[in-house]
C-alpha cells in the first residue's frame, strides 16, 4: 500500500526517480504538488518515462516542462471545446429540421418513426422509447431554458416539440438518437457535412468521447483512442502510423476530425488559439526536437501542427 507522503516528500520522491527541480524551485514545486497533485503530474509525464533503472523512470525530465504541459492541456481543453460546440449546435439545428420535416412537431417522440429496425427489435424499440421519454422528461425539468416551460411547447405529457427537445439534449444523447436512427436519415445529416454517413457516426462517437474530456478535466494530451474514428485521406496526411501501417489515433486525429467538421460550418474559422496551443505543446523537452514532441500527440510532424490555419478548399 501506498504511503501518505507529504508534499515535501512527494517533491524528493519525484527529485529520486530522476525529474529535475533545480534549486531554488522547490518551494514552487511543493506549492504546485499540493494544487495540481501529485498523480496528475506523474500522468502527465508519462509520454517520457524510461525503462526503469537504478528507481529512475525520468531521465532528466524537468518539472517545469511537465506542470507547463498540465496547464497547456488544460488552455487546450477550453478552446477545443468550443470548435466541437459549433459542430454541436449544428448538428442539433440539421437534426431538428430533418426529424420535424419527416415527423411533424412532436412524431419524434415515437422512436418508431426513425429508429433503424435492422438494429432493434421490436422490444428493444419500446425499451428504448420508455428511457427515452423517461429521460427528456427530466432533462426539460432541469434545464434553464425558458421555452421548454412554456405549455405551448409541450404536449399533453409535458415532452417538448422536436425544435426545443433536440436543442436541449447533451452532446451524448444527440449522438446515440443519430447512431440509432435510419440510415436514410444520417445520410442525410452527413450530406450536410460532406462526409459518409459511416465517418460522420463514426467522427460523433470520438467527438462525444472527447467533449467529455474536455468538460471534466481530463487528460487530452495523452489521449489515445482504443475505438479508431474512420480515417480520409485528408486526415491520414496529417497523423502518425506505427510499424504495419495502422493509424495512431490520438490528439492529432482529433483535431483534424473537429477540423475537418468545423469547416464545413464555418470555412473562416479561426485556429490561431488552438495552434498555438499545440505549437506549445511541441516545446523541445527531454532532448526531444519539435518532430519528435509532434508525434507523440498524434502528428506526423511539427509542420502539420503550423499547416492547420491554411486555408483548405472548400468543396461544393
Amino acid at each position: 500500500m501506498p504511503d501518505n507522503l507529504t508534499f515535501n516528500e512527494q517533491k524528493d520522491l519525484l527529485s529520486q526517480r530522476g525529474m529535475v527541480i533545480p534549486s531554488g524551485t522547490e518551494a514552487r514545486a511543493i506549492q504546485k504538488l499540493g494544487t495540481v497533485s501529485y498523480y496528475r503530474i506523474k500522468e502527465f509525464a508519462k509520454p517520457f518515462e524510461i525503462s526503469e533503472q537504478n528507481g529512475k523512470i525520468y531521465d532528466g525530465l524537468e518539472f517545469s516542462k511537465v506542470l507547463a504541459r498540465y496547464y497547456r492541456d488544460k488552455n487546450l481543453r477550453m478552446d477545443l471545446l468550443h470548435a466541437i460546440e459549433q459542430i454541436e449546435v449544428a448538428v442539433k439545428t440539421h437534426l431538428a429540421y430533418i426529424m420535424g420535416t419527416r415527423y411533424g412537431t412532436f412524431g419524434y417522440l415515437n422512436i418508431s418513426n426513425w429508429i433503424d429496425r435492422s438494429q432493434f427489435n421490436s422490444f428493444q424499440t419500446a425499451e428504448k422509447k420508455y428511457y427515452f421519454s423517461k429521460d427528456l422528461l427530466n432533462t426539460v425539468r432541469k434545464t434553464s431554458n425558458p421555452d421548454a416551460h412554456k405549455s405551448d411547447n409541450l404536449n399533453e405529457s409535458g415532452l417538448p416539440s422536436v425544435w426545443l427537445g433536440i436543442n436541449i439534449l447533451t452532446f451524448g444523447e444527440m449522438y446515440y438518437i443519430i447512431k440509432d436512427s435510419k440510415k436514410s436519415i444520417t445520410k442525410e445529416l452527413s450530406d450536410k457535412f460532406n462526409c459518409t454517413r459511416d465517418q460522420f457516426v463514426s467522427w460523433l462517437g470520438t467527438l462525444n468521447l472527447v467533449r467529455n474530456i474536455c468538460a471534466h478535466n481530463g487528460n487530452l494530451v495523452n489521449l489515445n483512442l482504443i475505438t479508431k474514428p474512420m480515417i480520409t485521406e485528408e486526415i491520414s496526411e496529417s497523423i502518425t502510423y506505427d510499424d504495419n501501417d495502422n493509424p495512431i489515433c490520438r490528439l492529432g486525429t482529433v483535431i483534424k476530425i473537429t477540423q475537418v467538421l468545423v469547416r464545413e460550418i464555418n470555412p473562416h474559422y479561426r485556429w490561431d488559439k488552438i495552434q498555438s496551443h499545440l505549437k506549445n505543446l511541441c516545446e523541445k523537452t527531454q532532448g526531444r526536437s519539435q518532430n519528435e514532441m509532434a508525434r507523440i500527440i498524434g502528428f506526423k510532424n511539427y509542420r502539420k501542427i503550423i499547416n492547420i490555419t491554411k486555408k483548405h478548399p472548400t468543396r461544393n
